[in-house]
């Protein structure tokens, strides 16, 4: 999530106190670093008085943290509990898990389990590379749909309405250099992936970084989708579509014990 889209555009006066406390959390989640009663307020909207008090209440439960010295804010380890929580009681996390780990094993680059939330994904597992170069990703970190491997194989497999209201719904801006932005070249592109039945990700999201994606059903439904990232020095693009039938297979299964 990005740090404007905790901020909301309507009058503090009209806002739940619970949405007030989620806006704070929102927004504390897109900082790398803690943040001041002052930027929370330039981040959220909300004036400083509410934010005081419901930070109160939030270090008081040990959803915040707060350094007495410099008096910043930051998300604590409560918050971590609850999503692990979320991410344990996934049936397709407990499924794919062992799966991902044969995969990691012969593959030697990290693996992702990335859930369809909305019009995010999000990372709900993980297989890191045993290689000294891995990947900086996080679980409940959101992807984005329309330049990210996972995304764009849960994307292309969807019904056509649903691409269509996606990307009419999402602002399409270049993550880097490699990023497709033209939504109809989006759309050949997501015909080609539900074709071939995987996706590839060339640098499109970030720099130095190569994906390719596969995506888990529920029924005829995609709702999941498996990853094999790499930096680009070692995992080119052939090296990531030489692991899609593989990755493939993966999925496959997964989805099967998942009733498909």
């Amino acid at each position: 999530m990005k740090e404007s889209e905790a901020k909301e555009s309507v009058t503090e006066s009209n806002i739940d106190p619970t949405l007030k406390a989620i806006a704070i959390m929102e927004y504390l989640s897109t900082c790398s670093t803690g943040k001041g009663i002052a930027d929370i307020s330039r981040g959220t909207g909300l004036n400083k008085s509410t934010i005081h008090r419901i930070l109160n209440a939030l270090v008081a439960r040990n959803y915040v943290i707060k350094d007495e010295e410099t008096r910043l804010y930051r998300l604590g380890l409560k918050i971590l509990q609850l999503s692990n929580v979320v991410l344990d009681s996934l049936q397709v996390k407990n499924i794919a898990h062992d799966l991902m780990l044969s995969l990691a094993e012969e593959c030697r680059e990290t693996i992702h389990l990335i859930w369809l939330e909305g019009n995010k994904g999000v990372y709900v597992d993980k297989i890191d590379t045993p290689e000294s170069v891995g990947l900086l990703s996080q679980m409940g970190m959101q992807i984005t749909l329309y330049c990210t491997a996972a995304g764009k194989a849960i994307l292309a497999f969807s019904e056509a309405s649903q691409i269509e209201d996606y990307l009419q719904k999402t602002d399409i801006v270049a993550m880097t250099p490699f990023t497709l932005c033209d939504k109809q070249q989006i759309i050949l592109q997501l015909k080609q992936i539900r074709y071939q039945g995987y996706a590839l990700d060339k640098e499109e999201n970030r720099l130095g970084i190569v994906c390719v994606a596969a995506p888990i059903f529920q029924g005829k439904k995609p709702i999941a989708a498996i990853s094999i990232s790499g930096p680009a020095f070692r995992f080119s693009s052939e090296i990531a579509e030489g692991w899609a039938l593989r990755l493939i297979e993966t999925c496959v299964n997964v989805s099967k014990k998942l009733g498909s």
